[in-house]
């Protein structure tokens, strides 16, 4: 009885013994790049479904598991975390479907290597294979001689699993052209390179800065740009001042010098010189709250897998408070577009977790400096410099930047600059400006990141003056009183659209203030940063 038992239990366990998960047609696609795919067909020939979990290779400092989904903008890479494989039946990880990626590949591949992997599935098991490295599907030839091929899917809701019972098909050389505008098997996944950020809410910078990046080469990315300062309270160096201490505080002009009545009588030529002394003057007018606006439209591009270009068209909105020696309070405002600029960024360094760029821009003297506004007791006059729309001259605009990521935390830094070149049409220039930045961002979820940004930035005093500005009217007209330094502390949140409509776009909000101030006053002080923005690649 006991072996007849025995017997029953052996013939039905046989078949479960016998037949097991293989890896079919397996080979790494051959690339100099950091960055590669694995194509394969997993065959489970057991009575129980599999599901591969992960996928382990030395080769590679990170070995993970994907698939293609259709979106708005063409198909897309998306991470999975199992891969179904249908009792008695294969999936295949192809082009147009699942497949594993290599990240950070730690030395050069070479044609016909074989390569160790380990893959695990959901029961625990495990399967060890040596994949090889090819320029294509070893078995191209075999699968092209089928002309007619004819499969039904299982019922698992994926379109790469394909019964054993019916003819077998090598997807890794389906054509996708005529399913999506991408084929994907040739395509160069050396621009994947830590192709997971881009699926991330980080994969951006906060709000208050356009960071290059490079996205997949032929498409375009939109991004809306609000950035709004308000500012109030005047400040010379570090120390604030009084509205109506500004007004009666006796100033004076470094530019002119008048003759004294006291006269120099111990020449050595024996004549008398007088003596110049700096011109006093009180200001008839003084600004008392002011708050900038600019709405910022942008296209960029990428030429290559280093290159990319940008466009950027903003539109300006100044208003202010002046209060006038005689204690009316008026209104001020001008509006107009900015400074158009086109600039140009290239990757210098790419790594797995890292990007550093160079760049170079221009902008445009697009933006008026002749804008007019009523004034107190003055009427209709020309506003202020810092109140006009544009500088009136070319300006040079270079940009160093680097960003990073590790697993939920990413971060970055920025360096960039505005040169000007030449006096305008009003015989002045703006001073040169300088900004720094750096900030630090943790993925709270993949569609959602919070940041923190520490900014500083210096600009300095205008070269030359407009004759129409009288420096004595309002110090926001006096050339020499513009220059200062500034350092922000910013919080802010990005956000991913990971469904729907609008699938892929991007949106984020950043607020901060001042930490530290030096103005060549009297100047307003800034008091609050806004920053929001949103992006659509297609």
């Amino acid at each position: 009885m006991k072996l007849k038992h025995i017997l029953i239990l052996f013939l039905i366990t046989t078949p479960l013994i016998s037949k097991e998960v293989k890896i079919e047609n397996a080979y790494i696609k051959y690339t100099s790049s950091t960055t590669s795919v694995v194509y394969l067909t997993l065959n489970n020939g057991t009575n129980i479904e599999k599901k591969l979990v992960q996928a382990k290779s030395n080769i590679a400092d990170r070995v993970k598991l994907y698939t293609m989904l259709p979106s708005d903008a063409g198909m897309k890479m998306v991470p999975v975390t199992e891969i179904s494989i249908p009792k008695n039946g294969m999936t295949h990880l192809t082009p147009r479907g699942y497949h594993i990626m290599l990240f950070g590949i730690k030395s050069p591949l070479k044609l016909k290597e074989s390569i160790p992997f380990r893959f695990v599935f959901s029961d625990g098991s495990e399967l060890q294979s040596n994949i090889s490295v090819e320029t294509s599907s070893p078995n191209k030839d075999i699968n092209n001689k089928s002309t007619s091929p004819s499969f039904k899917t299982e019922e698992t809701g994926s379109n790469n699993n394909v019964s054993q019972t019916t003819d077998e098909v090598d997807m890794s050389n389906f054509d996708p052209i005529a399913q999506t505008n991408e084929d994907h098997s040739e395509h160069d996944h050396s621009g994947h390179e830590g192709h997971e950020h881009h699926n991330r809410a980080d994969m951006l910078a906060p709000a208050g800065i356009m960071n290059p990046h490079i996205h997949e080469k032929g498409k375009w990315m939109i991004d809306y740009r609000y950035m709004g300062m308000k500012m109030w309270g005047l400040q010379s160096g570090t120390s604030g001042m009084s509205d109506l201490g500004t007004l009666y505080f006796p100033f004076t002009d470094p530019t002119v010098a008048m003759p004294t009545g006291s006269l120099i009588t111990g020449s050595p030529i024996g004549t008398t010189l007088p003596t110049l002394s700096p011109n006093k003057y009180n200001y008839m007018s003084v600004p008392t709250d002011m708050v900038m606006e600019m709405n910022m439209v942008s296209a960029m591009t990428s030429i290559s897998d280093k290159w990319m270009i940008m466009f950027m068209v903003p539109a300006v909105k100044n208003k202010m408070t002046m209060l006038s020696s005689n204690f009316d309070r008026a209104p001020m405002s001008s509006a107009g577009i900015g400074d158009v600029s086109f600039s140009t960024a290239y990757r210098l360094i790419k790594t797995e977790h890292q990007n550093f760029f160079t760049g170079m821009g221009i902008s445009l003297p697009t933006g008026s400096i002749d804008e007019r506004d009523n004034m107190p007791m003055m009427g209709k006059q020309k506003v202020p410099y810092n109140m006009q729309p544009g500088v009136g001259t070319y300006s040079l605009l270079p940009q160093l930047s680097y960003n990073g990521n590790y697993k939920r935390i990413s971060w970055g830094a920025q360096s960039q600059a505005s040169l000007r070149i030449g006096k305008n049409d009003n015989n002045y220039r703006f001073g040169n400006r300088y900004e720094i930045s750096g900030w630090l961002s943790f993925l709270v979820h993949e569609s959602t990141s919070i940041s923190v940004r520490v900014a500083k930035q210096r600009w300095l005093n205008l070269q030359g003056m407009d004759a129409t500005l009288d420096p004595k009217m309002d110090p926001q007209n006096d050339p020499y009183r513009q220059g200062g330094m500034r350092s922000d502390l910013l919080i802010g949140i990005n956000f991913l659209v990971t469904s729907g409509i609008f699938q892929g776009a991007r949106f984020g909000f950043e607020y901060g203030k001042p930490f530290h101030q030096n103005l060549n006053g009297p100047q307003l002080a800034t008091r609050e940063l806004i920053n929001v923005f949103a992006s659509f690649t297609f």
